[in-house]
């Protein structure tokens, strides 16, 4: 599909929130992991610079790791609780996934005593992926995202922060095109376009979703994975010394991260699994040198999102051409292609300092 894109007003529409408060919308598979219960907390503890519309629970399915354990082109083996381990939040089926994320989404805001009241939107039960025809799949949450944009008023964009696959976000794209002159997207996703390929949990579940959300125009913030989003670590010492006994969404959010570094609950690709192939360092020696001691740290990967519009001194980010994404999760690049905004760094210290200090301190 041909799209008739303005480079400028798009560059121009790139630029960092100036605003006081800048209106969002999360969209996020927040059982996932143990990360986008932070970006969610985080975001609804910072009304001084970002204001809440609504939360949007993301699709996932964990037969998407199957992806990684197989070459391009290959099918993925299908998965089972057992043998991905206890500690992975498995859900079968992307429908599955949306639901447990929708229920950890009210029980978030519960702890949090806010209210879901037309602000908690069930997403997509079905990936763009599945359909023949990469027709958008409707949901409460693609046409709230529409309703929500089209009324903007003008000069004031809606931030789209998006912590899981983007079938939700690029649905909404597809059903109404217009609202790309209304958001900004703010995307965890993929691998760094400088990288082999972009293979990664939230861009491989829907390959089309994440090729429209990079050919259609829409003014994105793209944060990547390695080398960039996977400096947001936390430690156990810091879960018990900084959030733990402060407030109740301490306890639960260092809880889970805690429960998650268990050496029983470690999914044991983790290590390299999202970065596997992207080296030339043959397997055979890497064998060679196995890791016999580890510090525990759990990577909170989705508060890069938030991170980006409440302060442009904690992420190094530049204008580059939007990168084509092939069928098969490899990059290929134009030079005269759409800009987008591609995050390079971020400041850990000053992400968590801001966290620690709200979620810390949010009362009993």
């Amino acid at each position: 599909m041909a799209y008739q894109i303005d480079h400028q007003k798009l560059a121009d529409a790139l630029q960092f929130p100036t605003e006081e408060i800048v209106d969002v919308v999360i969209d996020t598979d927040a059982y996932n992991e143990v990360d986008d219960q932070f970006a969610i907390a985080w975001a609804l503890r910072s009304p001084e610079r970002v204001n809440v519309e609504a939360v949007y629970a993301a699709p996932f399915c964990s037969q998407a790791i199957g992806k990684m354990l197989v070459p391009p082109g290959q099918k993925p083996p299908r998965l089972t609780r057992k043998m991905l381990g206890e500690g992975i939040h498995f859900a079968d089926t992307p429908a599955e996934g949306m639901e447990l994320s929708y229920q950890e989404i009210l029980h978030l805001f519960s702890l949090l005593g806010e209210s879901p009241e037309g602000k908690v939107f069930r997403g997509s039960t079905a990936y763009i992926e599945d359909d023949p025809g990469r027709k958008p799949v409707e949901s409460e949450a693609a046409r709230d995202l529409v309703r929500r944009a089209m009324a903007r008023p003008e000069g004031k964009r809606l931030y789209v922060l998006a912590i899981g696959a983007i079938t939700n976000v690029a649905s909404a794209l597809m059903m109404e095109p217009a609202i790309a002159e209304k958001i900004t997207v703010v995307w965890l996703g993929g691998q760094p376009p400088y990288f082999k390929n972009g293979v990664e949990f939230n861009l491989m579940q829907d390959v089309p979703a994440a090729q429209h959300l990079f050919n259609c125009g829409v003014p994105l913030v793209l944060v990547p994975c390695a080398g960039v989003a996977d400096h947001l670590t936390v430690t156990p010492a810091e879960m018990e010394a900084l959030l733990m006994g402060r407030s109740a969404i301490g306890d639960y959010l260092g809880r889970i991260v805690l429960d998650a570094l268990k050496p029983s609950k470690a999914f044991k690709g983790m290590m390299k699994g999202y970065t596997g192939g992207m080296d030339d360092i043959p397997a055979e020696v890497c064998k060679q040198y196995p890791t016999t001691h580890m510090a525990r740290s759990r990577i909170i990967w989705d508060i890069s999102t938030v991170g980006y519009v409440m302060n442009p001194n904690w992420v190094t980010s530049a204008l580059a051409p939007s990168p084509v994404l092939n069928d098969d999760m490899t990059w290929a690049h134009d030079e005269s292609r759409h800009p987008i905004r591609l995050c390079y760094g971020l400041s850990r210290d000053a992400m968590f300092g801001d966290l620690f200090a709200k979620l810390g301190n949010a009362g009993k």
